[in-house]
């Protein structure tokens, strides 16, 4: 009975630890009481030598470590000038702050600051630019870093020899969103800093131009449970102020702090360093770009999300397990109508949608068109004509190693399909899904791995009409007319031997319902359910994903007035789970949703209308769908299960 329990009990805790997102690609977020944050700042390494540095807690970083007081965490200084690191020092820490050391290390110090990364300890180093030797002993905090620590091979980040920040240009704009990192960080200042080069799985999070090239001042890495950020100039968290306890009475220090967002960096590197996730909410925003009309994917890691911006095709990754969100990437000159699938054979992304021309002014549209793109690299393929005819609306899906894309021609009599196999990498033969002169319009598919079926469907005679497909064989579907349906949008989901899709009834010129119509691999169809009727003409689709054994479906609608994005779950059978959850409430026109999820976390995005010549695409990241509330409803059922067997063992 007690083996019983205790094999009972490491499966819930399994459970949990599957719930919150654990991965093996970063260290996740803690959950930390701000008083459990300590904070360690090292002053064994003569930190304060020279006349122009007095990095420590009692000198010129003494509002740095008070800001970080003020947010709650526990600040301490190791050492009076000089002194050795050992490990019993750093027990009980979570952040190591290194500021501009100017003594080198020993190998026991190494291998002890090492540990404490690897065990799960946050490292930030504080830079200086090549030559800040202060005390003469033919070391500084860049030869230390690359020379004595040898940290540029163990955490994948090197100081190099270009200078950042000179007088004329020391502000730093070209900032990566990451979060926490630089969350409210538009600018800070450098003034002769270090550079440095990234590689694995190290990145850069702020960058300047010097002579054309392009380097990083700001960088990140992990290692072991720890986590590493390198900052490339000691002077950003300088307050100017002196610690006359020492021989440092006629120091020359400047005032940074109160500079640009000098501030907000610093106390972001210890937060960062903790692995502590501050967001105010379950979700983080992400940084919005120019554009319109989303496509969200997840695979292996990472998200993506394609959209349209102007004539072009861009986007940018966002990695599962810590939210960071890639550079924008271009994919496509000219396309509209961007789809995007994850293919797991060759572990990259699928973006198709279809170009276009103008004539006289008029879009004339054809060539659909398919890269294979990859997040870790963000390599992309040379681009894919797929179909070279006069084409509109195009959809995507991957599954049993073959990537189907269908779409509809201009003149729309017919459904287009093509086979992608992704283990022989060859293309088959276009076919023809549906035909007749009845137009048809907004194709979409999906695909469901328990009964290895696509299904594709699209609006006609303003009904939806739709098959199963695959590579012998279409088997067309009766579906519930709906015959008020123009211009309407499609999404498909599949998962568990059932399909759902969603669709808006409606026209452009009159309000539109959201509704949905499971459908069983067998074929039968259930009757329309509503999802909301508040929707107005501009609301676009509603994005259907699966997700936890449920159907996620995410839609837009003005029932506050203008537009917002939704959120609401259902069982398999159409059966809802839980209330909405309103996830914009801007005064803007949000439109046009789009998600996906990876069974712990989930990212949803859409399109902010400001006006007609200022769209902006915008996103949350939910760090784990427990967190969101109409999902997190087993986690307390796990808790009070835990108690129980707890009492239960304890009895016996």
């Amino acid at each position: 009975m007690l083996i019983s329990l205790i094999l009972f009990e490491m499966f819930i805790i399994s459970a949990l630890s599957i719930g919150i997102g654990s991965s093996n690609q970063s260290p996740p977020a803690k959950i930390l009481n701000r008083a459990e944050i300590k904070v360690l700042f090292d002053f064994t390494k003569d930190e304060d030598a020279g006349t122009h540095a007095d990095w420590t807690i009692d000198g010129g970083y003494s509002d740095f470590a008070n800001a970080l007081r003020n947010e709650g965490f526990v600040v301490d200084s190791l050492g009076t000038g000089q002194g050795t690191i050992t490990s019993s020092d750093l027990q009980g820490y979570n952040v190591f702050v290194i500021p501009e050391p100017q003594d080198a290390f020993s190998s026991n110090e190494t291998n002890a600051i090492v540990d404490f990364v690897h065990n799960g300890g946050g490292l930030v180093y504080i830079a200086d630019h090549n030559g800040s030797d202060r005390n003469s002993d033919g070391w500084d905090s860049w030869h230390i870093w690359n020379n004595n620590l040898n940290f540029d091979e163990r955490f994948n980040i090197t100081l190099v020899s270009a200078e950042s920040g000179a007088s004329s240009n020391n502000e730093i704009t070209d900032i990566a969103p990451v979060p926490v990192l630089t969350d409210n960080v538009n600018s800070f200042g450098i003034w002769d800093g270090a550079t440095m080069q990234v590689r694995g799985n190290a990145k850069a999070a702020a960058y300047q131009t010097l002579d054309g090239t392009k380097y990083a001042v700001l960088a990140y890495s992990y290692y072991g449970n720890g986590r590493v950020v390198v900052h490339g100039d000691s002077s950003t968290f300088d307050d100017g102020s002196k610690d006359n306890s020492t021989n440092n009475k006629n120091d020359k220090l400047y005032n940074a702090w109160g500079e640009y967002d000098d501030a907000t960096l610093g106390v972001n590197l210890v937060k960062w360093a903790a692995g502590v996730n501050t967001t105010s909410s379950n979700s983080t925003s992400i940084k919005s770009y120019s554009g319109s009309s989303p496509s969200v994917s997840y695979g292996n890691g990472n998200y993506i999300v394609a959209f349209e911006n102007g004539t072009s095709v861009e986007g940018y990754f966002v990695n599962a397990s810590t939210g960071e969100q890639s550079k924008e990437i271009q994919f496509y000159n000219y396309g509209d109508g961007i789809r995007t699938a994850y293919n797991p054979d060759g572990k990259n992304f699928t973006v198709v949608s279809y170009d276009y021309a103008l004539s006289s002014g008029v879009p004339k549209y054809h060539k659909i068109l398919l890269r294979f793109v990859n997040p870790d690299s963000e390599n992309m393929s040379s681009g894919i004509t797929v179909s070279n005819d006069a084409n509109k609306s195009v959809d995507v899906a991957y599954g049993n190693h073959e990537i189907l894309i269908v779409w509809t021609n201009l003149t729309r009599e017919k459904v287009n399909g093509i086979f992608y196999n992704t283990q022989t990498e060859t293309f088959g033969q276009i076919f023809t899904i549906a035909s007749g002169i009845t137009p048809k319009y907004s194709v979409a598919v999906g695909f469901d791995s328990k009964s290895s079926k696509f299904l594709v469907v699209w609006g006609e005679n303003y009904n939806i009409t739709g098959a199963f497909v695959n590579t012998s064989n279409i088997a067309n579907i009766t579906f519930p007319s709906t015959s008020s349906m123009k211009k309407s949008q499609f999404s498909v989901a599949g998962q568990n031997g059932e399909f759902m899709v969603t669709y808006r009834n409606g026209t452009f010129s009159t309000a539109q319902g959201a509704y949905f119509i499971i459908i069983h691999s067998s074929g039968t169809v259930s009757n329309a359910h509503e999802i909301s009727n508040y929707s107005a003409q501009y609301c676009g689709r509603a994005d259907v994903v699966s997700n936890n054994s449920s159907f996620m479906v995410i839609f837009s609608d003005a029932r506050n007035g203008n537009a917002d994005v939704f959120m609401v779950s259902y069982n398999l059978n159409g059966t809802q789970k839980g209330n909405e959850m309103n996830i914009t409430t801007s005064s803007n026109i949000e439109e046009s949703p789009a998600g996906a999820g990876d069974g712990s976390t989930m990212l949803v995005t859409w399109n902010n209308y400001v006006s007609s010549s200022n769209q902006q695409i915008e996103g949350k990241f939910y760090p784990s769908t427990a967190t969101i509330p109409e999902l997190g409803w087993l986690l307390p059922i796990l808790l009070i299960i835990m108690v129980i067997v707890t009492i239960i063992r304890r009895k016996q």
